[in-house]
């Protein structure tokens, strides 16, 4: 009989461990589900919509991927932010859109086939688009529209937004058909130019090559004697986005020959003043 009760509490026993146990697993598996949503709530809230950072003038010209423009008469072209040479298109249109004047009143969107529309294709797959603006009238049921000389209508998931710039008015018109693929011989001169006083200078100033600039003025306006006036960043600062800019002045003289009179590094500048240097417009 002793046997029998043992036998018993110990199935009893076992019973009421295991329904302990299976208790135990149930809050775990519960609590990761819910930590996963709100991951995925947190991740989704990071990154500001492009008209958000537009109204604030931050926009940034690593985050566009590329823009393409697109005319009425099927002709197009497109500037990516993986070739050097179109990288300064988009600093150029990135640039103008953050200095450019908010319109208030009425937004009468185009036909519906603009003549002009650029697309802007973000690095986090928004996709944005401009396309100049109309001001439009009706009469007897008839919509007339006509171009309202240098604003744009910039739009972005059903939302847009007047705005005002003339540079990139007339950008969108004409300005693209025109942009240069590679240097310009003027930019090939001044590279040249700038390679041959940098390497005067020495090697410790070798990784000083990006966003070159050199100016040159007459001494006393003769032909033959010249000041130069160079400046660049290193170009380790393209990886980590943290800048050291290079400045120096050369006299260059068929009397005296070339002499150093000024050489300055200036570390960690800010980012305002790295995209002016690297800055080609106004």
């Amino acid at each position: 009989m002793k046997k029998k009760w043992y036998v018993l509490i110990c199935i009893l026993f076992l019973m009421n461990n295991t329904v302990v146990f299976a208790k135990q697993e149930v809050p775990n598996r519960h609590f990761l589900f819910i930590s996963a949503s709100q991951m995925a709530g947190t991740t989704k809230n990071i990154e500001q919509p492009f008209l958000d950072h537009l109204m604030m003038h931050s926009l940034v010209y690593n985050d566009v991927q590329n823009i393409k423009v697109e005319h009425s008469s099927g002709l197009q072209r497109e500037f990516s932010i993986n070739d050097g040479y179109q990288e300064r298109v988009l600093r150029k249109v990135v640039y103008w859109l953050n200095n450019a004047e908010r319109v208030n009143g009425t937004i009468d969107v185009s036909l519906d086939k603009p003549s002009n529309k650029l697309t802007f294709n973000m690095v986090n797959d928004e996709v944005m688009t401009i396309e100049p603006a109309y001001t439009c009238v009706v009469d007897n049921n008839l919509k007339t529209c006509t171009a309202k000389e240098g604003e744009i209508i910039v739009s972005e998931n059903q939302q847009k937004v007047r705005l005002k710039s003339e540079a990139l008015y007339d950008w969108l018109l004409v300005g693209w058909k025109k942009e240069v693929e590679g240097l310009t011989k003027e930019a090939l001169l001044e590279e040249a130019l700038f390679s041959r006083y940098l390497y005067y200078l020495g090697p410790s100033y070798s990784e000083f090559f990006m966003c070159a600039k050199i100016n040159i003025e007459p001494i006393d306006g003769s032909p033959r004697r010249h000041l130069i006036y160079g400046s660049a960043l290193n170009y380790s600062g393209h990886h980590g986005g943290d800048y050291d800019k290079l400045t120096f002045t050369i006299s260059d003289s068929n009397l005296t020959g070339l002499q150093v009179t000024n050489v300055k590094i200036t570390k960690h500048i800010s980012q305002e003043e790295s995209e002016k240097q690297c800055r080609t417009f106004d």
